[in-house]
């Protein structure tokens, strides 16, 4: 088997991205038993895009690292309004389901990430 080379790592971390954001939006829109073992495998997808990135061969790399994690927590304040997203009339239920089901798949790579950001930032560089 070929090795793989940094591009084809990219490529592979950035179809995971996107197949976890689709299933999450499927999954909201249509419940969760459209997509067996949602979340489990949200949770796997999400982890190796955080590793991959962690291993600075994914789609996120060092210089979108900090704009991820922002981008997360934004994410994670709007899915704590889930409530306020539910009371949006036709479109409110659906909003609040495909969020929460993003913030279960980004958890894993925002862990990931930040871990990798703190060990950095605490480190001694020699």
């Amino acid at each position: 088997m070929a090795k793989k080379s940094g591009n084809d790592w990219v490529k592979i971390s950035g179809y995971a991205f996107l197949l976890g954001i689709l299933i999450a939006i499927v999954a909201g829109m249509l419940g969760p038993e459209t997509i067996p073992y949602t979340g489990t495998l949200l949770v796997v997808l999400g982890a190796v895009v955080g590793l991959l990135g962690a291993f600075g061969i994914g789609s996120i790399d060092k210089a979108s690292a900090t704009e991820f994690l922002v981008a997360t927590v934004a994410l994670i304040a709007v899915g704590a309004a889930g409530k306020t997203l539910e009371g949006i009339p036709t479109v409110g239920l659906y909003l609040s389901n495909i969020v929460g089901y993003i913030a279960v798949f980004v958890a894993p790579a925002v862990v990931i990430i930040a871990i990798e950001a703190i060990w950095n930032a605490g480190s001694t560089k020699l």
